[in-house]
């Protein structure tokens, strides 16, 4: 019995009971949704656990305008550079490993679920680390997900990256800060 215990904490972080599936990217939508061929079918994913700002004029947008008071010619360049920067980090045809939830949908039609590169790069963690995302504070998420998102996301803020840098006044009253 020790030894399945030991056996189950030496195990990765990933839960033990979530969905696993191999996607390939076919294209990245914005800053925290990408478009995967997921055994044949096209699906959107969203981050899970992550919120960028939008890139361009849609719903969300207006929404987070009038959340902020912020208009859209200040929120779109944070959102572009969100979107180019996760497009950095994977490109159409790169295997993706999706774990979570994957027959699950939000309200949008997406799949949340974290999304980790071929080579293990956690993209959820990726994005709120490089500053250009932040980690949604609403709605359940594993409590170790959550952890590491509000620690690289507090990282993120403190050492100015991303967004952090380039749009200061305009990312932190988006992400709430201000």
């Amino acid at each position: 019995m020790k030894l399945f215990i030991l056996l189950l904490l030496l195990l990765p972080w990933r839960p033990l009971f979530a969905e696993e599936a191999r996607g390939t990217l076919i294209e990245v939508e914005d800053g925290d949704t990408l478009v995967v061929d997921l055994a044949g079918k096209k699906a959107r994913i969203q981050l899970l656990g992550v919120d960028a700002p939008e890139d361009r004029q849609n719903p969300k947008l207006k929404h987070d305008m009038q959340r902020t008071g912020l208009d859209a010619a200040q929120l779109l360049p944070a959102g572009r550079a969100a979107t180019q920067y996760l497009k950095s980090l994977v490109r159409p045809g790169d295997t993706l490993v999706l774990s979570g939830k994957l027959r699950q949908k939000d309200r949008y039609g997406r799949i949340s679920t974290r999304v980790f590169s071929a080579t293990g790069v956690s993209l959820n963690q990726a994005m709120v680390a490089a500053g250009h995302a932040r980690p949604l504070r609403s709605g359940p998420l594993p409590k170790a997900l959550k952890q590491t998102l509000e620690e690289a996301y507090a990282t993120a803020k403190s050492t100015r990256q991303g967004s952090w840098k380039s749009y200061p006044d305009v990312f932190g009253i988006w992400a709430g800060e201000n």
